[in-house]
């Protein structure tokens, strides 16, 4: 119940996050300086740092963020965070834009460092 209250509480916060103003950049509550990841091969031709839909569908509820991390090459830009990091109530809304053009994207919601829910808008 507490995790259902939670997920809900992050998606509502990347839904207002969504509907703000687009000539105004969101800027990251991620103050930490990102950690280098070196690419991973893939067969799916990708922009640098945009997500395929082969990637997105080898992504599972239950993976770790690092596991996401693995499979697209680099990080996400985190758009929400809720909760104490490092404790169980602790969750992030992570978005990756997609490889296919402008407006197509992946946002994933972990919480505690599991992925919870994935949505995706325009990858084919």
């Amino acid at each position: 119940m507490k995790t259902t209250r939670i997920a809900f509480a992050i998606i509502l916060m990347i839904s207002m996050v969504a509907c703000n103003n687009p000539s105004k950049p969101v800027p990251s509550t991620n103050s930490a300086a990102p950690s280098p990841v070196a690419p991973i091969e893939s067969s799916a031709s990708t922009s640098e740092g945009k997500i395929t839909k082969e990637q997105y569908d080898k992504i599972n509820n239950g993976m770790k963020y690092q596991e996401v991390i693995d499979i697209v090459g680099i990080e996400g830009e985190i758009i929400t965070e809720s909760g104490i990091k490092d404790t169980d109530s602790y969750g992030i809304g992570v978005m990756y834009e997609g490889a296919e053009g402008t407006g197509t994207s992946a946002t994933f919601i972990f919480i505690n460092d599991t992925l919870h829910t994935k949505s995706q808008f325009g990858l084919e």
